[in-house]
């Protein structure tokens, strides 16, 4: 039951942002997630707003979303040591800088969350 409303509330915010540039944690055809928590990517070549600017207005509201957790090659404690990365690409970051964790309390009402898709539309 909790992973069927953890899945619920990932197809819900999967179905409100479909016509938006916004992508959701992505999984395998063959697999089985437990739809922990519900992240949105913005897409950075379509869309002016950022991260910060939707969780401060969902802030405004008394909703609680979180930036996705920030690389460890770039917490203050590691600023000193290599960083290894692949055709120079720097994957972390660049989701770190596009990902919103969303509320995904399986408590959440079908209406605390539309109210959550609602702000986050505001933006596009």
């Amino acid at each position: 039951q909790h992973i069927q409303r953890k899945r619920e509330i990932y197809e819900t915010y999967k179905e409100g942002f479909k016509n938006l540039p916004i992508s959701m944690n992505p999984y395998l055809k063959d697999s089985k997630p437990n739809f922990w928590l519900s992240c949105i990517l913005l897409n950075k070549d379509v869309t002016q707003t950022n991260p910060t600017q939707i969780r401060e207005r969902l802030e405004e509201h008394n909703i609680e979303s979180r930036p996705i957790w920030k690389p460890m090659h770039l917490q203050p404690v590691f600023k000193d040591n290599e960083f290894v990365s692949i055709d120079n690409k720097n994957n972390s970051k660049d989701i770190f800088e596009r990902g919103l964790c969303l509320p995904s309390d399986i408590k959440m009402t079908k209406e605390e969350q539309q109210k959550v898709i609602d702000l986050v539309k505001e933006y596009f």
